[in-house]
């Protein structure tokens, strides 16, 4: 907008005849156009219809004043810039400032000086030029938001669980949330849900979500530990992320017979377990250890807090954004409602009362921090289907020479402690086969036979510690501190590979330094109990090969498992 435009219009909204006639003529030597109106009735009209570029309003007026006028077209231009310049005789203090807080731009004061007219027409249209660039500036910059947000819903959030049992929600405080949610079944149908809190909130905080998931999808999908997904993720996050940056990281792993979570709490707030039928809180599992992307070494097998759940119970997981929200009347909403809204929930309603009561005590409060809430239900209906598996009758195996291939690994005294090899074995299964659709029933398979040799045989952990739940977590707590100090035993897993006709089979053998078990005993009490608590895996491992034996001293474990190439 400037002397030489175009097309420049003006409105002049005065009373008086005479005023409307001197104006006109100065504001025409300054290559407007003008329109007029009476009163601030006319002038709404007028705007509406003909979109004038600068308006000059006089304040006392029939029918409706300048000042109620000027209110009305300011909010319908919104945030396009339409400067009002008052007309007025008045020159105390207070009648000037009403003429700035009902939105006036600038003012003239009767009589006019054609100077000091065109040195504000000026002024006014730099404004308003600025304020096109200011405009144009953000709407590229809304556009490229709405692109990055659709690029980070599709790359964050889309591989998601999508299952009632597993709710989430994340109100983020501006346009990108510094929070996120990852979920993802394990190929042994573990649960593994995480949450993490990026320092600050908005595009900074939201773009470091990308290589986050990264991490947790890929080496979730391969099988790997909670606490080796963590130090994967820290150790991405440490190389790019700036000094004062770090996320906050609360990840959970829920068994696939949803009888134990083990949890990870790295600086967020503690998850509440509340009871399957009362909806009562059971445990706090509080942080135990920095933020993620702090330091180099987190020790992250010795956060690990393992838990016994029974089905149904509810896990609740939140932000801190949440117990930090604000009412009207500056109270915080605080722990303390959260777990009220918990307990008074009725049946499966948890999330959604705590939503609303959260909405209830922020009222109209502005948001000032992300809020994320998960609510897991641990029943049945929350776990994956297993890949069906065709049984392979029993044959006749040679596993000799003339196999295909053979893979031996072994793990020796403290490297037991700080190396899963299921997923190195698995992968190298897959390298080899390409047998996607076997994955998840062999992965079980090299799963169950590993923790029954690390466990039972070199720790010489008894199962039976496990069977209520206070000597569940004394399992765990002794597992943890007999692997600690580990320093000498083995486990040696052997492969071997072979094909009949059109069955192909693999020969998993897996032996302990252990001292073996009674293993004909053992079989037979399994056989009479299919519901016993420490069988399970056993049972599993026989419904799933050819065929299971033990050699040895029943250190040894011999599982062939089969399927049809054709």
């Amino acid at each position: 907008m400037n002397s030489s435009s175009l097309s420049l219009k003006a409105l002049i909204v005065d009373d008086e005849m005479t005023n409307r006639l001197i104006l006109r003529s100065l504001l025409k030597k300054q290559g407007y156009e003008t329109i007029e109106a009476e009163n601030g009735q006319q002038a709404i009209e007028l705007f509406r219809s003909d979109h004038p570029d600068m308006i000059f309003m006089d304040v006392m007026m029939p029918v409706m004043d300048g000042y109620e006028a000027t209110r009305v077209i300011k909010r319908e231009a919104g945030n396009h810039f339409i400067p009002v310049i008052f007309l007025t005789a008045m020159t105390d203090e207070e009648s000037l400032q009403a003429c700035i807080d009902v939105g006036g731009d600038d003012f003239l004061i009767k009589p006019y000086d054609k100077f000091l007219l065109q040195s504000k027409v000026q002024a006014m249209e730099r404004i308003a030029r600025l304020n096109q660039e200011v405009q144009g500036m953000y709407s590229l910059i809304h556009r490229e938001q709405e692109i990055a947000e659709q690029v980070f819903i599709n790359a964050v959030q889309k591989g998601n669980i999508d299952n009632p049992n597993l709710k989430t929600i994340i109100s983020p405080a501006s346009t990108f949330s510094g929070d996120m949610i990852l979920s993802e079944y394990s190929p042994s149908r573990d649960i593994l849900v995480l949450l993490g809190d990026f320092t600050g909130h908005g595009l900074a905080a939201a773009l470091g979500a990308m290589p986050v998931s990264e991490v947790f999808r890929a080496m979730t999908a391969k099988g790997f530990a909670p606490e080796e997904i963590l130090n994967g993720i820290n150790k991405k996050l440490r190389q790019f992320l700036p000094v004062g940056m770090f996320l906050g990281t609360i990840l959970v792993r829920i068994s696939h017979n949803l009888d134990q979570v083990s949890v990870f709490n790295a600086g967020m707030p503690p998850l509440l377990i509340a009871d399957a039928k009362t909806n009562q809180i059971k445990h706090h599992v509080e942080s135990n250890s920095l933020p993620l992307g702090v330091i180099d070494n987190l020790g992250v097998r010795e956060l690990e807090q393992t838990l016994a759940l029974s089905e149904g119970d509810k896990l609740i997981l939140y932000s801190d954004g949440l117990t930090e929200a604000w009412s009207e009347q500056d109270e915080e909403f605080g722990s303390e409602r959260l777990e009220q809204a918990i307990r008074t929930a009725k049946g499966d309603q948890v999330f959604e009362n705590i939503l609303y009561q959260l909405d209830v005590f922020s009222g109209t409060r502005a948001q000032a921090d992300d809020v994320t809430l998960i609510e897991v239900n641990c029943n049945k209906a929350l776990l994956p289907e297993l890949t069906p598996h065709q049984t392979v009758a029993p044959g006749e195996h040679h596993f000799d020479s003339r196999g295909d291939w053979e893979y031996v690994f072994s793990l020796i005294g403290n490297r037991l402690s700080e190396t899963n090899p299921v997923p190195i074995i698995i992968n190298q299964i897959m390298e080899m086969e390409g047998i996607e659709s076997e994955r998840q029933s062999l992965f079980t398979v090299l799963t169950e036979l590993y923790v029954n040799a690390l466990d039972h045989g070199v720790l010489g952990l008894e199962s039976t510690m496990k069977s209520d739940p206070e000597g569940f977590a004394l399992y765990f707590k002794e597992r943890e501190n007999r692997l600690s100090k580990l320093d000498s035993g083995h486990v040696i897993f052997s492969l071997t590979v072979e094909q009949n006709d059109n069955i192909r089979s693999v020969l998993i053998r897996i032996e302990d330094s252990g001292e073996g078990f009674d293993f004909a005993n053992r079989e037979r009490v399994r056989a009479e109990n299919h519901d016993a608590f420490s069988g399970r895996g056993i049972l599993l491992i026989t419904d799933l090969c050819e065929s299971l034996n033990y050699l040895g001293s029943g250190n040894i474990a011999e599982a062939i498992y089969s399927w049809k190439t054709l």
